[in-house]
């Protein structure tokens, strides 16, 4: 079968589009500009078209597009034109997986590292896994792709209501927040309807005991004092640490290889369903010692280890991954001074949470805002950054409001005893390798 991609570019889309070349189909695809994934997408042999034209166009039998791809896109008008099948990203990934053994993982905050973490170990212990990841990891062979024979393990975009039609087999639910509220007519009823469906069609479901909105879904739960699994003692040693948990009655020892609280949380999600699922805890916990952690989450690059000058780069955009984050930070860079740069991302989102991310900021020490990461949104009127440093000011917090990020590259520059920590799920993280390649010539 002939595909075409719209948005071929984006880290779901070209794992799909990895998929479906290695099983044998016609591939090619459309995106705005050429990126890693795109890369390797025409190593592969696949065609790329740069833009979004009527011209892209190779008689396809079927187009797969993004939420994010306007009505109006010219590809998917020609699509309709043609009576040409359509699909979301989301109905392809259903229908590759739906007669499968599937391990899902899902939630608002932590999908893509447990996701890794899961197909770290199911690959370990030899069940070969598939797996489509929303981000990039090491240990798969295309970073956010791996083939193999046995089952599935896939990263749940909760953000569309349409998450709540696959049927896994196996699924964690990491937690849920108020976010995405506007693909789901502002409606958190609605929004915990969809997981309350996903999770009824669930074989094994396992929760965050302490997340009071998903907790009552999960068969098992773990949990800091309560559930299934129990995290009884952490001990932080830099950039690892050791945790001893206790699951099903018996007590396991946990090395992990990155950082914060999180990702204990996250590894104990992990070992509770592959527990629940038949595999055995400790082969899962033996597994897990390996595991190195996902691209932008918690990256760390030493400018000058001799005067303690580091940066972090961080995907964190909810207030939740960003207070995890500036924990994480102080626990592993323990005394040094910490410089937030934070991009907030989607106009909606900050509309929604403005409170809620000056809040998360407070505990860092110098805090930069620089304006909204539309990602495809309409700007929203009277909805700027400035909100986030009002917020901060309100409460005593010197922070400042810096338009582009091109000119907060000018006010930022590095200082002894310091961690920068470049934050957001937009583009920040272009300025921040800047910084870095400005610190080291300098």
């Amino acid at each position: 079968m002939r595909i075409h991609f719209v948005g071929i570019g984006g880290v779901g889309m070209s794992s799909l589009a990895i998929h479906c070349h290695l099983m044998g189909h016609d591939v090619y695809g459309s995106d705005i500009s050429r990126n890693e994934h795109t890369e390797v997408l025409e190593r592969l042999g696949v065609k790329i078209f740069l833009g979004h034209t009527r011209e892209n166009w190779l008689n396809p039998e079927l187009l797969v597009h993004t939420p994010a791809v306007s009505a109006n896109n010219p590809e998917l008008l020609r699509a309709q034109e043609e009576n040409v099948r359509i699909v979301t990203r989301f109905e392809l990934l259903r229908q590759l997986v739906e007669s499968s053994t599937q391990f899902a993982v899902t939630g608002s905050d932590g999908k893509t590292t447990t996701t890794a973490m899961l197909a770290h170990v199911l690959k370990a212990i030899g069940a070969d896994p598939t797996v489509f990841l929303g981000g990039m990891n090491p240990s798969l062979e295309f970073g956010n792709y791996r083939k193999g024979s046995g089952p599935f393990v896939y990263e749940l975009d909760e953000s569309q209501p349409s998450f709540s039609s696959f049927h896994p087999t196996h699924l964690i639910i990491t937690n849920a927040r108020r976010d995405h509220l506007e693909n789901f007519h502002g409606d958190e009823s609605y929004y915990m309807s969809c997981f309350e469906k996903l999770a009824e069609s669930a074989q094994n479901v396992v929760t965050f005991r302490e997340d009071r909105l998903t907790s009552h879904l999960g068969h098992h739960t773990f949990g800091l004092n309560e559930g299934t699994c129990v995290l009884l003692d952490r001990k932080v040693e830099r950039f690892e640490q050791l945790a001893t948990i206790r699951l099903d009655g018996k007590t396991h020892k946990l090395r992990l290889r990155v950082p914060g609280l999180h990702n204990v949380l996250n590894a104990m999600a992990v070992v509770t369903l592959l527990w629940a699922a038949g595999f055995n805890p400790a082969d899962a916990v033996k597994a897990l010692s390996s595991f190195v952690g996902t691209y932008r989450r918690f990256s760390v690059t030493t400018i000058d280890e001799s005067k303690n000058i580091y940066v972090v780069d961080d995907y964190a955009h909810t207030p939740d991954e960003i207070a995890w984050l500036i924990r994480t930070s102080r626990e592993v860079f323990t005394g040094l001074k910490q410089v937030m740069i934070f991009q907030p991302h989607r106009y909606t989102r900050l509309a929604r949470e403005d409170g809620n991310f000056a809040k998360a900021l407070m505990d860092a020490d110098e805090i930069y805002v620089t304006e909204v990461y539309g990602a495809f949104e309409q700007v929203l009127p009277n909805v700027s950054a400035r909100m986030i440093v009002d917020g901060l000011k309100n409460h005593g917090k010197k922070a400042e409001y810096v338009p582009s990020p091109e000119e907060l590259l000018m006010k930022v520059k590095p200082a002894p005893n310091t961690v920068y920590l470049f934050v957001g799920a937009g583009d920040i993280i272009d300025y921040s390798k800047k910084f870095v390649r400005e610190s080291i010539s300098t």
